[in-house]
């Protein structure tokens, strides 16, 4: 059974977004952090998407972004000289 944009893990189905969707989810999440009711809406309809899978993009999204943030702290914590390095690095 082949479904365009899923792949299938275990008993689930996880959504493999497009390029397109990917950039613009990214650059309303750069914009905020955090969609409205509204906005979220919107994108959803405009990317195709379920209003859910937007909002567990967001909720993933931020996960990520803390991780980043956390792993980007200990790096600083364990070597100070790495700090000015990191602080130019775009992730």
């Amino acid at each position: 059974m082949l479904n365009e944009g899923k792949t299938r893990t275990k008993d689930k189905y996880r959504v493999v977004y497009s390029d397109q969707q990917r950039l613009e989810l990214e650059k309303e999440f750069h914009y905020s952090r955090y969609i409205t009711i509204r906005r979220k809406a919107e994108l959803a309809n405009s990317l195709g998407l379920s209003e859910r899978q937007v909002k567990i993009w967001f909720q993933n999204r931020r996960a990520k972004e803390r991780k980043q943030l956390k792993k980007r702290e200990e790096v600083v914590i364990k070597d100070p000289s790495k700090d000015l390095f990191l602080s130019n690095k775009v992730m």
